[in-house]
């Protein structure tokens, strides 16, 4: 099992609790150099260049690497706020009350990727760069509650190392332990919504008009009390023009009760390099597990998720604490940067939020339905001709996306 993946995928393993995550790595494949006139300095670029050329982005960049003025918003765990390719375009701004703000790796490893994909400094002579580097990132941090869930889940498997997903879950539906699961999830699925909402107003009431949120929002995975909350304040960003990208969920199944609307709501599905959508099925200790993108008709784009060059929280105190909220943690530092194998849906928004940085960074006076429709227009048809439910209206082309949004209205 891949501790990292597993810290990665985290809301994931608490809505299907007997899910474990594993990682295999996928081997970098050649491609044509950029051109010359646009490649960065950042040495870590020619690892990026299989994306880049797969999303079209140096096109793009012929007309913009993004405007500072442009900020983005993400809705995320936690962030490395000091990590050296992402600090000077990293703003700290909300943090959610009454959580847990730690610096641990499993609270903060998420957005830090996030936030490299869409916006690490570029041409800065170190590590990477991000899809959009002009733009700079406002964060909202969501922080954590007392995570029972994976601290049971941690201890079992202390105990039991050779145990896999099928006992794992027995354990979780026994009668001892589903009194507890039962009010954890309600205890998650209220701090989902309260927080998310909280954070999404104050990055709205902030002048941002892009949000990217990752983690899966479903209204029958999280409590119906709570689900309205989130649906007002879509309502509200809706009303100011600003876009929320959606990751689309990991499942590989039907799914399309997702908050808002397709006018003001992008949901992303993830691809894999050649353009095949991502689905797979795991064998984990004899246990098997479906993964891959959701579909539905609320699917919106594609965007890739594999072999994606991504920063990582950046000092080794990070990772290792003998307690918090989601129980001890170790694991080995190795590097600030890595190639990330598999990202699933969670890669694949902040590529698509990037996207919508970029188009908001030359045509500001876009309103969010128009931006949606420009971005559709550029995709490049992938499965059944024109849309499906499987692949939306495609993956995203930023070159071809960018002169579009340029030429609208003109």
């Amino acid at each position: 099992m891949n501790c990292r993946k597993e810290a990665r995928t985290v809301h994931a393993v608490v809505l299907i609790a007997c899910m474990i995550a594993a990682s295999r790595t996928v081997a970098s494949t050649k491609t044509p150099a950029a051109p010359e006139m646009l490649r960065p300095n950042d040495p870590l670029f020619p690892k990026q260049e299989a994306l880049f050329n797969c999303v079209n982005a140096g096109e793009a960049w012929k007309i913009t690497k993004g405007d500072p003025n442009v900020l983005v918003g993400v809705v995320e765990t936690g962030f490395d706020f000091f990590h050296p390719d992402l600090k000077a375009n990293l703003v700290p701004g909300f943090f959610a009350c009454g959580n847990y703000h730690t610096e641990f790796f499993e609270n903060i490893a998420h957005g830090t990727v996030v936030v490299s994909l869409i916006a690490a400094v570029g041409n800065n002579g170190i590590g990477m760069t991000g899809l959009a580097p002009g733009c700079r990132v406002l964060a909202a941090s969501l922080g954590m509650i007392e995570h029972k869930v994976t601290k049971l889940q941690k201890k079992f498997m202390q105990d039991h190392p050779e145990a896999g997903p099928s006992e794992w879950g027995k354990v979780m539906r026994s009668k001892e332990n589903r009194a507890a699961l039962m009010s954890f999830s309600r205890a998650w699925g209220q701090f989902v919504c309260r927080s998310t909402a909280e954070s999404i107003r104050y990055l709205v009431d902030h002048q941002v008009r892009v949000i990217n949120i990752s983690g899966l929002l479903q209204r029958s995975l999280l409590p119906a009390d709570s689900w309205q909350t989130l649906e007002d304040v879509f309502a509200y960003a809706r009303e100011k023009g600003t876009i929320i990208v959606l990751g689309a969920g990991n499942n590989g199944v039907l799914c399309e009760d997702y908050p808002g609307d397709s006018d003001s709501v992008i949901v992303v599905g993830a691809t894999r390099l050649d353009d095949t959508r991502w689905e797979e099925v795991l064998e984990i200790k004899g246990s098997k597990i479906k993964q891959g993108s959701n579909f539905g008709k609320r699917l919106t784009v594609m965007a890739p998720m594999e072999n994606l060059q991504v920063c990582l929280p950046h000092d080794r105190r990070f990772y290792a604490c003998e307690d918090g909220p989601m129980g001890p943690t170790k694991q080995d530092f190795q590097d600030m940067y890595e190639i990330s194998a598999e990202g699933a849906t969670s890669w694949s928004a902040p590529i698509v939020t990037a996207l919508v940085a970029l188009i908001r960074s030359v045509r500001p006076d876009l309103d969010a339905k128009a931006v949606i429709e420009i971005i559709r227009q550029g995709c490049d048809d992938l499965g059944d001709e024109g849309y499906d439910v499987y692949t939306g209206f495609g993956r995203v082309n930023f070159g071809k996306t960018l002169k579009i949004a340029m030429a609208q209205g003109r």
